[in-house]
């Protein structure tokens, strides 16, 4: 809606209300507005109800859906999808349309957003690979990036990979490099939280290890239920905490069966303190096949867990000295030796969140970066 001089501007997001990395950020960002100067609508594709529905309703944000099609053929759903977004943004008059994108063609709704009136559109990269490699898919891919000027006329980044990917070697130079900024006091390390959630789950005398992520192909949770295997073979005492939830729930979970993990796994779907989760960790695991730069692994490092991350995710995600990365082609046992030595390592992890912060992921100046950003559109 064209605001008047009485109201906020609103930036309409695209971008789902799950629980996940980006939906979190985006919200985190909001939290952190002069609300009464920016504020935020939601752009989405399922009219469900999601996990930040409630977050977001609190911070005065509007979900408006655009609703996707259940149509097999994907050529249907994509012109379905982008018809819909035109409507949506014609209605509501929409003056900046924020593009939250995983892949190239994810960029495309940006031209209905033009055809609809919209004056910004903003393209923001956050992932570094897409799903799906065939050469259908590559070929396609570059098609789009090709009609990127025609989709937005800002382009953000969490990454320099996220970058390379999105835009290609020739919109990249015009990219601005966004930090996935993080409530670093919020995720700051606090021994009593640890010693209360410990005890609340039992595991007082357990070596914690912890991953949070959506339950997709992406995140590789075949290979850190395989780590987690070899990792009790070292450590009778290893508990693995899994919080995530998504298409994968039933095979992951038939595989920890099969391995006989069922009794050393906690299992959350999903959880709005996940800084109570890190506290009560002794190590985070992300063997993630890409990422563009995951908000888990800069919440874990404020939380002062040492971490490894696979060599896939950008090394822009090392920001203390408690990232460690190891390759996809090394076995779950050499993850596992790993684990083991890196969770015995003695460390003050109060001192990591003011580490963070200085080194540019605190979500207050995130916030106040693009709130000035928007206000002088």
């Amino acid at each position: 809606m064209r605001r008047g001089k009485e109201k906020p501007l609103r930036v309409v997001q695209a971008c789902d209300l799950q629980a996940g990395g980006i939906s979190s950020m985006i919200l985190a960002v909001c939290e952190n507005l002069d609300r009464e100067a920016v504020n935020f609508d939601y752009l989405v594709y399922r009219d469900q109800e999601e996990f930040e529905d409630r977050r977001m309703q609190a911070l005065g944000g509007r979900k408006l859906v655009a609703s996707n099609t259940d149509a097999a053929n994907k050529f249907e759903k994509f012109f379905y999808k982008f018809f819909r977004t035109y409507r949506v943004l014609r209605q509501e008059r929409a003056e900046i349309f924020h593009i939250n994108a995983s892949t190239p063609y994810d960029c495309l709704v940006g031209l209905a957003a033009r055809l609809a009136g919209v004056r910004t559109v903003i393209l923001h990269a956050h992932n570094s690979r897409p799903e799906k490699s065939g050469k259908g898919h590559l070929l396609f891919q570059n098609i789009c990036r090709m009609f990127q000027p025609l989709c937005g006329d800002r382009y953000f980044a969490c990454s320099n990979l996220a970058n390379e990917f999105m835009y290609g070697s020739r919109r990249r130079k015009k990219a601005v490099l966004v930090k996935n900024g993080i409530d670093t006091r919020r995720f700051q390390f606090d021994e009593m939280v640890r010693r209360q959630m410990r005890e609340r789950y039992g595991l007082q005398d357990a070596l914690v290890v912890g991953h949070i992520g959506r339950l997709c192909p992406q995140k590789n949770h075949s290979f850190l239920i395989q780590i987690f295997a070899e990792l009790r073979k070292l450590r009778k005492d290893a508990r693995l905490v899994l919080i995530g939830q998504g298409e994968l729930e039933k095979e992951l979970m038939d595989q920890v069966e099969r391995l006989g993990l069922r009794d050393s796994i906690l299992y959350i779907p999903a959880t709005s303190r996940p800084e109570q989760f890190y506290c009560m960790m002794d190590l985070f695991l992300l063997p993630s096949l890409y990422e563009g730069l995951p908000v888990v692994g800069v919440e874990a490092q404020a939380s002062g867990l040492p971490c490894i991350f696979s060599d896939s995710i950008t090394r822009e995600l090392s920001i203390t000295d408690r990232a460690h990365y190891l390759s996809l082609e090394q076995s779950p046992v050499e993850w596992a030796e790993q684990a083991v030595t890196l969770a015995g390592a003695a460390a003050d992890r109060s001192v990591y969140a003011i580490q963070v912060r200085q080194n540019g992921f605190e979500i207050r100046d995130t916030a106040k970066w693009l709130q000035s950003f928007y206000l002088s559109l």
